[in-house]
């Protein structure tokens, strides 16, 4: 029997697009309802409440254009953090797209391997033994390795990259990689009802971090 577990379609909205109507107000519910059903993964997630409720709709959007996809730390598609290029990351495509239709699960504009569309079917997933593979070998194994872009020797080396393209030094201040407490927060959380066990993945076939290093590694 499928145990209760957290609201992953309700802590999702973390990772929508801003300009949605209603984000930070979908934040505050979120970090309201973990302060009361889960305190301690609560308190992980104040740094990016606070944030995220004092800043303008603007600035808001910049912050998570600027983590997920212009000049971004990392990519909210889980499957290209993990696979990279590799056709590994096709399969888990088709894979994931026929559960979304038997769940009913409407990936709008984003691939089915995004983490915001993956977190949707936790709950829904009737075959607890595919639902343990989709968290212990995908989804966290994926977080890890985004929440590792935020690390200062990663954000040091796409400024080097963006030096060179860019002619500018990426933002220092700690708004700038506060979607990291948001991605932690959701690791605590599957850690809190699935107890990671987190295996080193094989090295991939080309990728996100990696096309970084490989840029920086022609350049010298």
């Amino acid at each position: 029997m499928k145990k209760q577990l957290l609201d992953y379609t309700k802590i999702s909205n973390m990772f929508v697009f801003p300009q949605k109507e209603g984000y930070v107000k979908n934040v505050k519910d979120i970090q309201k309802y973990l302060d009361k059903v889960a305190p301690d993964i609560g308190e992980k997630l104040h740094p990016f409440t606070k944030v995220v409720s004092s800043v303008t709709k603007y600035e808001l959007e910049d912050l998570y254009l600027r983590t997920f996809e212009v000049q971004s730390i990392t990519t909210l598609d889980i499957g290209y953090v993990i696979f990279g290029d590799d056709y590994k990351r096709g399969e888990l495509l088709v894979n994931l797209n026929k559960e979304h239709q038997k769940y009913g699960i409407d990936c709008g504009d984003e691939l089915s391997d995004n983490l915001l569309n993956v977190l949707k079917l936790i709950n829904k997933l009737e075959d607890l033994k595919l639902l343990d593979d989709l968290i212990n070998k995908i989804v966290a194994p994926a977080l890890f390795k985004m929440i590792e872009g935020f690390g200062d020797k990663q954000i040091l080396a796409k400024e080097k990259v963006y030096m060179k393209h860019h002619k500018t030094l990426l933002d220092k201040h700690e708004s700038f990689t506060i979607y990291k407490h948001a991605l932690v927060t959701l690791y605590k959380a599957l850690d809190y009802d699935f107890t990671l066990k987190v295996q080193k993945q094989p090295q991939r076939s080309g990728g996100f971090l990696s096309s970084i290093k490989q840029e920086i590694t022609l350049e010298s």
